[in-house]
């Protein structure tokens, strides 16, 4: 049988497929979409004419326009094309310090005029598609932890140059994305729990050499006082502390039924920083409530359940570990995201799921979305 040349990706719209639409996934992530701008604007007062919700709307119009490319271009054409696409994507990271925007002593971003690009962003998708590229073209065969190294070998040049900008929750994501594709492609749990040991017991000696013998550690030193913080910061309640108590007080303030939009102390008042990007949680705590709370941590739930229903029941291994992938994404993005707002994880700078402000994170995982939709398609054999 003849081989399919490697191309650009095909787009193919079958008018049955839109029957085999999952409905679940994508109702949830419009809701939340559509929750996302009138929280974004509560927590920017309406400031110069709702510029915030204005931007914010013409970005949900294009994340729409981004998952729909998900859906249909064949995934499949993806990963073929996914080591011209890494290789591409390493090169954008290699050229932000020379050409990258540098905003709060971080170089993440390169000014497009329209909006700033954030190539670490776009690298959270590539590191999927070209792991699940680099997984699926082989057998695998699982004996050792050296059979599961070769995935993670690959993640040091990027890993490497996104710890630069510094970006340390971005980094930390795109190990754990591959190690759950890893985990997705059939690696035993005891082989990654093996390497997870020893790679905590390496980051101890390091620490050690650094705390007693003066080491200079290969990360930026002010990412340890943030952990230390984020578990204590009652020690410095109006330094390194003072985002995390403040976004406390106002998550617990909501009550059970919260203050209503537009209406929280602590938000209107700017007790908390970046409320509308990082920290738009504390909003939703804030002016919702613990009822609103947990409605959106249902949809965030509800859109996990549906894409761990799709990859386990995706057509070929290549679905599989892009579902897998975007899965780990997601769950990480909101576990961490959510945990840093209530004292219970390291402020980050991760951005909440479509619910945040911001061009780069929404678009990506939007398109990621598509992806899967375009996933579960397969596998109902509409599109061949």
């Amino acid at each position: 049988m003849q081989a399919k040349p490697v191309g650009l990706p095909s787009i193919r719209i079958d008018k049955k497929a839109i029957q085999r639409i999952d409905f679940w996934l994508l109702g949830a992530v419009i809701v939340l979409e559509i929750l996302s701008l009138p929280l974004i604007d509560s927590a920017t007062h309406g400031v110069d004419g709702h510029y915030y919700l204005k931007r914010q709307a013409v970005m949900v119009v294009v994340s729409f326009v981004a998952l729909l490319i998900g859906m249909f271009v064949d995934y499949r054409d993806l990963i073929r094309l996914s080591p011209w696409i890494f290789a591409g994507s390493i090169l954008l990271l290699a050229l932000l310090p020379f050409i990258g925007k540098t905003v709060g002593g971080a170089t993440r971003w390169i000014s497009l005029k329209v909006f700033d690009l954030q190539p670490s962003e776009l690298h959270k998708v590539v590191t999927i598609v070209f792991t699940a590229w680099l997984l699926s073209s082989k057998d695998r065969y699982y004996d050792s932890i050296w059979d599961i190294i070769p995935a993670y070998a690959w993640t040091l040049i990027p890993v490497g140059l996104i710890l630069k900008q510094p970006d340390l929750g971005t980094a930390i994501s795109i190990i754990v994305i591959v190690t759950e594709v890893v985990y997705f492609s059939g690696a035993p749990g005891k082989l990654i729990l093996t390497l997870a040991g020893i790679g905590l017991l390496a980051l101890l000696i390091v620490f050690g050499l650094y705390w007693y013998a003066g080491m200079p550690l290969p990360i930026e030193e002010h990412w340890i006082d943030r952990i230390v913080s984020a578990f204590n910061p009652e020690k410095d309640p109006l330094g390194l502390g003072y985002q995390v108590l403040q976004s406390k007080i106002a998550i617990g303030s909501g009550g059970l039924w919260g203050k209503g939009l537009g209406q929280g102390t602590q938000n209107r008042l700017d007790f908390i920083p970046e409320q509308h990007t990082d920290f738009i949680f504390s909003v939703v705590g804030e002016e919702l409530g613990f009822i609103g709370t947990i409605g959106v941590i249902a949809l965030y739930a509800l859109i996990l359940y549906r894409c761990l229903c799709i990859a386990l029941d995706s057509p070929d291994s290549e679905g599989m570990l892009i579902t897998g992938g975007i899965l780990t994404m997601f769950l990480f993005q909101v576990v961490v995201n959510a945990g840093m707002t209530m004292g219970i994880m390291p402020v980050t700078g991760i951005p909440l799921p479509f619910l945040s402000y911001g061009a780069n994170a929404l678009i990506v995982n939007s398109f990621c979305v598509g992806l899967v939709l375009n996933v579960s398609w397969k596998r109902h054999k509409i599109l061949f």
